[in-house]
């Protein structure tokens, strides 16, 4: 079966509306679907769709480039988007006026770095770990927490959102 298809087929199992059904059309590569995924990740983290199973078997090692990891090894400077899926280990650094989301899921640990004038929020899921560090008076975190992610902050503004959820 077409990854593209299958994709389909698990969202509408999983009450993918008819509009996001319409964007899963035949033949879409791996960037595609990277955006796709990264548009539409309250749906996908809430539906814990794909799988981490599916990911890791037709998306690891194909979609780093598009800032979505699978059990990787990961060191960033001011991506726009990031989605730490499995056990990432991750390195981010953000500063000047990065703007930027993350998103951290499974058994994830991410140390993140802001400065200067960079705005993060960061959505931190499952049993996932991150320490951040906050320089300079400009700079602003935001980080949702659901269910038993840990967090640990350094310094700076960083309002921490404890949802008391697993997912959105």
């Amino acid at each position: 079966m077409e990854l593209v298809h299958q994709i389909k087929q698990d969202g509408i199992a999983k009450g993918l509306c008819r509009l996001w059904q319409m964007k899963l059309k035949p033949g879409l590569g791996v960037d595609s679907l990277a955006e796709l995924y990264i548009r539409g990740i309250d749906f996908c983290i809430k539906n814990d769709y794909p799988t981490l199973d599916f990911l890791r078997t037709n998306f690891k090692g194909k979609c780093e480039d598009y800032g979505v990891y699978v059990d990787d090894e990961v060191v960033e400077k001011n991506r726009k988007d990031v989605v730490l899926n499995g056990g990432c280990k991750a390195m981010l650094e953000y500063d000047g006026f990065a703007v930027s989301n993350i998103y951290i899921r499974h058994n994830s640990k991410a140390s993140v770095n802001v400065g200067d004038h960079a705005i993060v929020t960061i959505d931190i899921f499952d049993n996932s770990y991150l320490a951040i560090a906050v320089a300079g008076g400009d700079a602003e975190v935001l980080v949702n927490v659901y269910g038993n992610a840990t967090v640990e902050t350094v310094g700076g503004k960083v309002k921490i959102i404890r949802t008391n959820k697993n997912t959105y």
